[in-house]
């Protein structure tokens, strides 16, 4: 598995009942495809213990698969926090992250996944992606971010380090970020980002690869106006 590369072009569909988002991303780099087809049907319910920015009761939500030290996710992060501010004082859109560390590209990812879970037991539920925004801003790009900076950003949220560093040792949420891995390969994630779009009465789809902030408006734009109208 491997991240997924930000060079795309615009065929291929996906059939909303009649109304068509393209988006097929197509890589310059070959991926290793574990279920080529996917299986967005067995995606895991949105439940209490998830990361969400936004309405939880929103018609429309994506679900990312991320990895926090990818590249990729790293850009795509940004595409989502602006699609947010669009967005999410509508109530109309919500983003659900869930973790998909890939740990034979980037050594710490599992440990910032486990990390970020950390944070926001410890503190506001809006600290999990302030520590996420942290680590990335810190090494940008394909640059990793080193654990053993983890306590300066824990501080300025202001958590204590001494319950961080203990809940970390201890791994207390690895066995969350297991079940988002598992979940991820369930469905056939082929890299990171790697998305499951959710429209109210219709079918999940999948949306693969880092796509643009310009497609990914064009994209929330289409859902909510096909699940208003599933909903009339």
């Amino acid at each position: 598995m491997k991240r997924e590369a930000n060079e795309w072009l615009i065929p291929g569909a996906i059939v909303f009942a009649g109304i068509v988002l393209s988006i097929t991303i197509f890589m310059t780099k070959p991926h290793l495809v574990q279920n080529s087809n996917g299986h967005p049907e067995l995606t895991k319910p949105i439940s209490t213990s998830d990361h969400i920015y936004g309405n939880p009761s929103a018609p429309v939500v994506l679900i990312e698969y991320s990895d926090i030290d990818s590249e990729y996710s790293k850009d795509f992060q940004k595409v989502m926090e602006q699609l947010m501010q669009d967005y999410g004082a509508q109530g109309s859109v919500a983003w659900v992250f869930r973790h998909l560390p890939l740990g034979d590209q980037d050594l710490n990812s599992e440990e910032h996944a486990e990390a970020a879970e950390c944070v926001a037991a410890l503190g506001k539920p809006s600290d999990f992606f302030a520590f996420i925004d942290a680590v990335q801003a810190v090494a940008p790009g394909d640059s990793q971010f080193d654990p053993a900076d983890y306590d300066s950003v824990v501080s300025a949220l202001g958590i204590s380090t001494g319950s961080f560093d203990g809940c970390l040792t201890a791994h207390t949420y690895a066995k969350k970020v297991a079940a988002d891995y598992q979940n991820a390969q369930q469905i056939g994630a082929t890299g990171t980002p790697y998305n499951i779009l959710l429209v109210r009465g219709q079918k999940p789809i999948v949306i693969s690869g880092l796509v643009p902030y310009v497609t990914m408006k064009q994209i929330m734009d289409l859902a909510i106006q096909k699940s208003l109208t599933t909903t009339n």
